[in-house]
């Protein structure tokens, strides 16, 4: 079976800046750093440097409708590749390449204070919710959203990828029932992109949805989460949901040409935005640029210890993106620990990444659904090719 082509491509990518200017090993489920050491600072590579990575990129075959940039958090972008009609000002939908910047855009509730705790339970503001105690309901806290383990719904990474093996395992894993409650969720008028609303669409998962295990120790990659983190954000702040995007988003973030469209837009998948803007937000927070510095490293905590001893596809968990430890038959090793590499990808190609031990990050930038792209295998891939 071969491997899935974005990640190959990124795997080429992330070597070579292993190679010029540091920062995680990219290999199979095999990061290694040093944690605790403060970034270093390095000189600039010069423009030859590059120039290896942008053979590699021109002669790819499999599409020339993709971008990378390379950067650091003290100096910016370092490197730019932009092949045949694609720009890091094209604006593209991101799939799950949104859960991050979601998942961060509610955090800023914190940091404004319009939340006063991610360990206040969400019984806090949002009325409806249960207080009773026997109900593990009443346990949810805000964090526990943030981090995908709040116990509503089901959901693995697995189950966005488009490839043969992500698709044979959805045949194997997921049964029918759980197709269609999804089916069901994504149609119910509360929830519809155009004509629903943020907090009867909240309602709607809270009553429907059933908790699959005790919230903060089980994990399930879904928009569940997020629906119900939005419900907060309305009702803490007394803004509408494109008000909030405007405000939590666009304008912290300086992500001018990022939207997520209509009424009740699901903040797992719907984001629309460009690579430029996906790059302000990455260095915006590598660089502790626009919240707390507490607040940015809570959400790079591993928030599924639980899941250390397990296989994982892309490694555990924090605020709406990866830890990373790809395809690590051996779980979240110490390795992956130490590496500090946090990453997002998404079904359509998009890979954004930082590494915060060495100050770097890093995105190829992709869209492979028409009209930007065709490469009908380039979702999240089953594979990664080991590179050294």
């Amino acid at each position: 079976m071969s491997p899935a082509p974005w990640y190959l491509l990124a795997g080429a990518a992330i070597t070579f800046a292993v190679q010029k200017y540091g920062c995680c090993i990219w290999k199979l489920g095999d990061q290694v750093g040093v944690r605790g050491a403060p970034a270093p600072v390095r000189a600039v590579p010069n423009a030859s440097a590059w120039e290896p990575l942008k053979q590699i990129l021109q002669s790819w075959e499999f599409t020339s409708n993709y971008a990378v940039a390379v950067g650091d958090a003290t100096h910016g972008r370092l490197f730019t590749y932009e092949g045949g009609n694609f720009t890091l000002k094209t604006k593209i939908p991101t799939g799950s390449t949104s859960k991050w910047p979601s998942a961060m855009m509610f955090a800023g509730l914190v940091n404004d204070g319009s939340v006063a705790s991610l360990d206040d339970p969400v019984y806090k503001y949002l009325p409806w919710w249960t207080k009773d105690p026997k109900d593990p309901r009443s346990t949810v806290t805000f964090r526990m959203l943030l981090s995908f383990t709040s116990g509503f719904g089901d959901g693995h990474p697995g189950e966005e990828a488009n490839t043969r093996a992500a698709r044979q395992w959805r045949r194997e894993n997921r049964p029918n029932e759980t197709k269609a409650f999804v089916a069901r969720r994504l149609a119910a008028k509360p929830c519809d992109q155009k004509t629903g609303g943020i907090l009867a669409c909240a309602q709607y998962i809270y009553e429907n949805v059933k908790l699959i295990g005790t919230p903060g120790q089980v994990y399930s990659y879904n928009s569940n989460h997020l629906q119900l983190a939005a419900a907060v954000a309305v009702t803490v702040t007394g803004l509408d949901i494109q008000q909030v995007i405007q405000k939590y988003l666009v304008e912290a973030f300086d992500m001018k040409n990022s939207s997520y469209p209509g009424s009740c837009p699901d903040f797992g998948a719907d984001l629309f935005t460009t690579g430029e803007d996906y790059e302000k937000f990455m260095k915006s927070l590598l660089g502790y640029e626009v919240y707390k510095k507490s607040l940015i490293d809570a959400s790079e905590v591993d928030a599924t210890p639980f899941m250390k001893d397990m296989y994982t596809l892309y490694g555990d968990y924090g605020f709406g993106h990866f830890l990373m430890c790809f395809d690590s038959i051996k779980g979240f090793t110490k390795e992956c620990e130490e590496a500090q590499c946090h990453m997002d990808p998404g079904a359509f190609g998009f890979i954004p990444l930082y590494d915060r031990k060495n100050n770097y990050y890093m995105q190829v930038v992709a869209a492979e659904i028409p009209p930007t792209g065709y490469y009908p295998l380039s979702g999240i891939p089953e594979y990664l090719a080991p590179s050294s």
